[in-house]
């Protein structure tokens, strides 16, 4: 018997390979695929040819009883099918298969897509660029098309879009491996549904605003993401600024304490240190700012013995008594011996009156 062989559905080849190579994106009709059209016998080898993708294999049989349909549908540059299953008797053994995508099997295509697997059964366990993933029923697994991937699949219904990888310029390296469960994937899942049950009724215009809308919805979930990616990467930073701010106020008195120690410490990069405390005037400032007020306090303090100003120049990195005198007298305004001599004769001090204000109060408890 005659197997036919093709790709579940037209895709779009690298911008690289050569002109004659490239596959059409004009709407095409669909291509169908069943288990049910081939004998027991030729099934197993009739799906094997569909898979020029990736590496097809299965460890068991395909029972007679089991059938697993496909149907798919380009439209431009996008291209979206539907995966049926169906498993007549209940103690009949899941169809589980496995796809490998290698490098050399990349190499040789050159297909360049990303491809939105969308569960509604079964499940895929896998590999994606040495990361685990585990996708269930109501979520959307990506894959980068032109980057390796090992994925193990329970059959079950699922919904495949293709989308030719310069129709979303604007996405990053990590989307490959990425699942999605948000109330936008739904969406996007609910609209694909619809789509396939009326594609086949739509006039060439109106499968030109369903591409567009396919893309759409794609892009907002995506830019959803992106955005729920950036907020978390902001709590991080968040989180590490105020370690880093513990940290340099339990070694105030240290003469280790600098931008490298820091670094090395926390485990951050000098950059990205800078960039933190770029809003303090950068780190260096904001440790010599917090000594200031550490010596401040302990001069007007009633409560502790007279401090050598010398000693304290010392204790909080300062290399003289003149290097402190003329950055506390530009912080506050006046110099170290005169601020306890104002604290010991009773009068009030106060911040200066560039920080005489809310920002200025808080300063004070950093």
């Amino acid at each position: 018997m005659h197997i036919q062989s093709a790709l579940p559905i037209i895709i779009r080849r690298r911008t690289d390979e050569p002109e004659g190579n490239c596959v059409s994106n004009t709407t095409h009709p669909p291509y169908r695929f069943s288990l049910t059209d081939y004998s027991a016998a030729d099934r197993l080898d009739a799906w094997r040819a569909q898979y020029t993708l990736a590496e097809f294999s299965m460890a068991q049989q395909i029972d007679p009883s089991i059938d697993y349909q496909f149907v798919g549908y380009t439209l431009g540059n996008i291209s979206v099918g539907q995966w049926t299953y169906r498993q007549e008797r209940v103690d009949t053994a899941p169809l589980i298969y496995s796809l490998n995508r290698s490098s050399s099997i990349i190499r040789r295509d050159g297909f360049d897509n990303y491809s939105f697997n969308l569960r509604r059964a079964g499940c895929v366990l896998g590999d994606v660029d040495g990361r685990s993933v585990a996708v269930q029923p109501g979520e959307i697994l990506v894959i980068d098309q032109a980057r390796p991937y090992h994925r193990e699949i329970r059959a079950g219904d699922a919904i495949t879009l293709l989308v030719a990888r310069d129709m979303l310029p604007n996405t990053p390296s990590s989307l490959h491996g990425m699942i999605f469960s948000s109330g936008m994937s739904q969406l996007l899942e609910d609209y694909l549904a619809s789509l396939l049950r009326k594609i086949d009724t739509l006039t060439p215009l109106e499968a030109l605003h369903a591409e567009q809308a396919t893309l759409n919805l794609v892009n907002a979930m995506l830019t959803s993401a992106n955005q729920e990616a950036a907020n978390a990467r902001n709590d991080i930073l968040s989180a590490l600024y105020v370690k880093i701010k513990e940290y340099i106020r339990s070694n105030l008195e240290s003469p280790d304490l600098s931008p490298d120690n820091i670094c090395k410490t926390i485990g951050i990069s000098r950059s990205s240190l800078y960039r933190l405390f770029e809003q303090d005037g950068g780190v260096a400032n904001y440790i010599r700012k917090l000594r200031l007020l550490a010596i401040r306090r302990a001069l007007v303090s009633p409560v502790n013995p007279r401090h050598r100003i010398g000693d304290l120049a010392y204790r909080y990195g300062f290399n003289s008594n003149t290097q402190l005198s003329r950055a506390f007298k530009q912080e506050f305004g006046h110099a170290p011996s005169e601020t306890r001599e104002l604290a010991e004769s009773g009068v009030a001090l106060f911040l200066p009156q560039s920080d005489a204000d809310y920002n200025g109060w808080l300063a004070q408890m950093r």
